[in-house]
């Protein structure tokens, strides 16, 4: 009888494991999380510019960010991309978005003045990175 009850919970914390893994793999993102604060009376330029010029580099590569423009609190915008810890890097890599906001600019250096100039619109930023706890709300069909 203890023999029996070792395989039965052999058996279990393997079912429990092999499920709890499987359903992070399925369920779990692992995000990018940008932080940024404008100077005063630069928000509006900031944000206006990231969605006539940056969203639409996001669509076409085929990143699914998730931003947001914040009316209260200590931060403007904030957008989590989605991250691929083994590479470090956001998915689709940082350098295809760099690439195709070089296409839509007409170049690489009028790209990277565009990228200054909303940088210098910024007061201060951060990055973190984060992970859901699993899929988004709405995500699942239901």
């Amino acid at each position: 009888m203890n023999l029996e009850r070792v395989v039965v919970l052999a058996v279990s914390l393997f079912l429990v494991f092999t499920h709890t893994q499987l359903f992070a793999a399925d369920e779990e993102q692992v995000y990018l999380a940008a932080y940024a604060k404008y100077k005063p009376g630069k928000a509006v330029e900031a944000i206006k510019m990231i969605h006539e010029h940056f969203f639409p580099v996001d669509r076409k590569i085929g990143r699914k960010s998730i931003p947001f423009d914040y009316t209260t609190g200590e931060w403007d915008h904030i957008v989590y991309f989605p991250y691929d810890l083994a590479r470090m890097d956001t998915v689709p890599s940082r350098s295809e978005w760099w690439r195709a906001l070089a296409e839509q600019e007409g170049g690489m250096e009028q790209a990277q003045k565009l990228y200054q100039s909303y940088l210098d619109l910024q007061l201060m930023s951060k990055v973190e990175i984060a992970r859901s706890v699993g899929p988004l709300m709405g995500a699942t069909g239901r």
